[in-house]
């Protein structure tokens, strides 16, 4: 495994202010992009990143990606191909498994599922992510499908 580093985060995770558990209280979180998407895409380029460190983090994702025919592989292809001053859309709080919250990016991202890659007249899709701060790099999805 990866041991976790703060160089992934624009922000340090533990100063974000956590939402009201009341359902009407607002889960976004502004400021911009709290992912560096930069050293995230190095990482998944570089060939070190192992499949098992993608966590589909709902089980909403995991019905949505067998929905979509998408494999982890398609996934990964589109975390390493986004563009971050683009595709960002923005950033909120999201309930994981385990009944806890995690802050969270989300992106829309144009993806030729035919090409497995980035395309301007691909299908736009929808992707939430975070990274586990439980000392190792773990990329949790917590949605992805078309937008």
């Amino acid at each position: 495994m990866i041991n976790y580093s703060h160089t992934y985060w624009h922000v340090e995770p533990t100063s974000i202010q956590r939402p009201s558990l009341n359902k009407r209280s607002s889960r976004k979180i502004i400021g911009g992009p709290l992912i560096k998407l930069e050293a995230v895409q190095a990482l998944l380029k570089s060939g070190v990143f192992d499949t098992d460190q993608l966590w589909l983090a709902t089980n909403d994702c995991e019905k949505d990606l067998l929905k979509e025919r998408w494999s982890i592989y398609d996934v990964l292809q589109m975390l390493a191909d986004m563009d971050g001053t683009v595709d960002y859309y923005k950033s909120e709080w999201c309930e994981v498994l385990g009944d806890r919250f995690v802050p969270c990016d989300v992106y829309r991202t144009p993806y030729d599922a035919e090409r497995k890659r980035r395309h301007p007249k691909g299908l736009l899709v929808y992707i939430k992510f975070s990274i586990e701060l439980d000392g190792t790099l773990t990329i949790a999805l917590v949605s992805c499908h078309a937008a």
